[in-house]
C-alpha cells in the first residue's frame, strides 16, 4: 500500500469513526489496530457545561464539545512513524476550533527520538495533548503554555528517570529554541522568544499535579489535589506583577464518577474570582 493511499485510508477512517464514537460508542477508544501499517492510538469525545449562579448581566453559561482521533502510520517497523492528530472544539464564544498535527517520527535506538514536522514543542508537552479528557477542562495555569509549532525537536535518554529534549520551532515568523529536562515526575522547560524568556514546571503525582509558569511579568500556578478515591480539589491561580494584582483565581471541587464505568467524568462546584462568581459544572467523556 501506497503512502498517499495509506494517508487518504486513515483520513477516512478518522471520520467515519468519529461519527461512530458519538452515536453509538460508550467507552474511549484506544490502541485500535487497523492494518499492519495503521493503527489509531486514541479518540475522544467530551462535553463541558457550566452553570452560572449570577444574575449579573454578560455572564453566559460556559460550555464545549470537543472531538478527535490521534493516529501513527508506521513506515518502518522501530525506525520510522508519520503521527497525526486532528481535534475540533466548539464553544459558545467560537463556533468552531481545528487543532492538528503532523510530525514524523526517526528513532535511531532506544534513547533518541527525532521529530519533525507540525506538533508540540518540548514546552508544549507540559500541556494535557487535544485528543485527551484532561485538554477540555485544562487549568488557566496550563493554558499559558503555547501550542504545537512547525520545527524539529531531538529527545535523548540520559537513563532511565532523566532525558533532555531540544526544540527550535517557529512562533509564527520567528524560531525560539527550547530545553526540558524530565527527571522521574518532574518536569523543567523554557524557551528564548523575542529576548523573553518563558519558564515552565510541572510535578505529576498519583492522580494529581502542580503546575507553574512564569513569562514577562505574569506568573501562574495551579494545583489538582486528591483528597479520596471521587473527590479532588484544585487551585489556579495568575499573578501581574506589573499592577500586583491577581488577575486569575479559581478555586474549586470534582467529584468524579466511577472509573470503571463507561461514560466517565466529574460533576464539579468552583468559585471564579475574576467572574466574581460560583459555577457547577458537569463534564462527560467517552
Amino acid at each position: 500500500m501506497s503512502l498517499t493511499r495509506n494517508i487518504i485510508y486513515v483520513q477516512n477512517l478518522i471520520f467515519l469513526i468519529l461519527f461512530l464514537t458519538t452515536i453509538g460508542v460508550t467507552a474511549q477508544i484506544e490502541n485500535i489496530t487497523i492494518s499492519k501499517e495503521v493503527e489509531i492510538d486514541k479518540i475522544y469525545a467530551g462535553l463541558l457545561a457550566y452553570s452560572n449562579f449570577s444574575n449579573k448581566p454578560n455572564q453566559n453559561n460556559l460550555s464545549s464539545v470537543q472531538f478527535g482521533a490521534r493516529v501513527l502510520l508506521t513506515l518502518v517497523p522501530k525506525a520510522l512513524q508519520v503521527r497525526t492528530f486532528g481535534v475540533f472544539k466548539s464553544t459558545p464564544s467560537i463556533a468552531g476550533q481545528f487543532f492538528k498535527s503532523y510530525e514524523a517520527i526517526f528513532t535511531p535506538n532506544n534513547d533518541l527520538t527525532i521529530q519533525l514536522g507540525v506538533m508540540a514543542t518540548p514546552t508544549t508537552e507540559l500541556r494535557p495533548n487535544p485528543t485527551t479528557w484532561q485538554s477540555q477542562v485544562e487549568t488557566n495555569s496550563e493554558s499559558n503554555i503555547l501550542g504545537g509549532r512547525k520545527g524539529i525537536k531531538i529527545k535523548y535518554n540520559l537513563s532511565q528517570n532523566l532525558n533532555l529534549s531540544y526544540g527550535l520551532h517557529y512562533h509564527d515568523t520567528n524560531p525560539a529554541h527550547h530545553v526540558k529536562v524530565t527527571y522521574k515526575r518532574v518536569i523543567v522547560s523554557s524557551y528564548l522568544d523575542n529576548g523573553s524568556l518563558f519558564f515552565a514546571t510541572k510535578w505529576k503525582y498519583s492522580n494529581g499535579n502542580v503546575i507553574a509558569t512564569r513569562f514577562k511579568n505574569i506568573s501562574s500556578i495551579s494545583s489538582i489535589i486528591p483528597i479520596s478515591e471521587y473527590y479532588k480539589i484544585y487551585a489556579d491561580i495568575e499573578y501581574d506583577d506589573s499592577i500586583q494584582d491577581i488577575t486569575y483565581l479559581e478555586l474549586g471541587i470534582r467529584r468524579s464518577f466511577l472509573e470503571n464505568h463507561l461514560i466517565k467524568g466529574f460533576l464539579s462546584f468552583s468559585y471564579n474570582h475574576h467572574l466574581k462568581n460560583v459555577q457547577g459544572g458537569l463534564f462527560i467523556h467517552i
